[in-house]
């Protein structure tokens, strides 16, 4: 083992020991100490992320800096999360601030993507709505990481899904439109996913990626026919969770889209979003590789 894996090891065994709250309240210390402090490149894009988003930061500097706590801080958090995520969905740390909405979209029998983005704690989202629609769901998930210990904690995590778990490689796309074409398939996905450039959607004034998941996601629902579900994860105290469901935007009746029609359907899906992570920076996990 390596020694960041033998930390981790030890890390992963003490917080099986303990209630989820400490273990939360225990991964924002290590944010700031393993995380802020141990990746100062990291942690200046951060900063020049934050510094590009905030209304006016330079106009009080202490609004910066408390940003950035609170920001690594929600990273420690979600990193310890991860070894008791299945304990936080249980506990019933995670609520739906629109169940009706919920209810009649996961109800309605045609294809659904669910599209989030890397708010609160996303994976806790995940895991319960997989739970309200055991083995319909399929999540799009990173390979898993070369640390060994990381990769088992993941590993251990995605099996108890009621779902299919989807790694992103070149056969993915493919897996992805064949479960959306069996009957009540969902597809649950990152629109901010990190990419090679950093993270590209919200677009925040940048040029539109359609090569990115938003072009694909618009892509996907049109040859679909799926709803488009916008949701996201809201942290609250406590290691608590509120998820909200924004309007479902349900597919055209012509299935044909050319790229006018791609433009403008992408640029819907990123005005719903931009304004919702810009109210929640602080706990905006793709700040990471956010470059403006």
């Amino acid at each position: 083992m390596t020694r960041e894996e033998r930390r981790d090891l030890a890390l992963v065994r003490l917080m099986g020991r303990l209630p989820v709250r400490a273990v939360s309240r225990l991964g924002a210390i290590l944010g700031s100490l393993l995380g802020r402090r141990g990746h100062p490149e990291a942690a200046a894009r951060t900063a020049r992320a934050l510094a590009s988003l905030l209304p006016d930061p330079a106009a009080d500097p202490s609004l910066l800096e408390a940003a950035q706590q609170r920001l690594w801080a929600n990273i420690g958090r979600v990193y310890a999360e991860f070894c008791v995520l299945d304990r936080i969905v249980r506990e019933g740390r995670v609520s739906w601030a629109n169940e009706t909405q919920l209810a009649a979209v996961l109800g309605d029998g045609r294809p659904v993507i669910a599209v989030y983005v890397h708010l609160g704690n996303w994976e806790t989202t995940g895991i319960e709505l997989a739970l309200r629609v055991p083995d319909r769901l399929a999540a799009m998930a990173d390979r898993l990481p070369a640390n060994r210990v990381q990769a088992e904690v993941a590993a251990s995590q995605r099996a108890r899904w009621p779902a299919t778990v989807i790694s992103v490689d070149t056969m993915a796309w493919r897996h992805v439109l064949a479960h959306l074409q069996k009957p009540g398939g969902i597809l649950y996905i990152a629109i901010d996913e990190h990419t090679g450039e950093g993270v590209r959607t919200p677009a925040f004034g940048r040029p539109d990626d359609r090569q990115g998941n938003l072009g694909k996601i618009v892509r996907l629902a049109a040859r679909s026919g799926a709803i488009i579900l916008p949701i996201y994860s809201e942290r609250l105290p406590g290691a608590r969770f509120r998820a909200h469901c924004l309007e479902p935007i349900y597919p055209a009746e012509r299935e044909a889209m050319d790229a006018v029609q791609l433009q403008e359907r992408m640029q819907r899906l990123d005005a719903l979003f931009a304004p919702i992570v810009l109210r929640h920076l602080d706990q905006w996990f793709g700040l990471l590789e956010y470059r403006p």
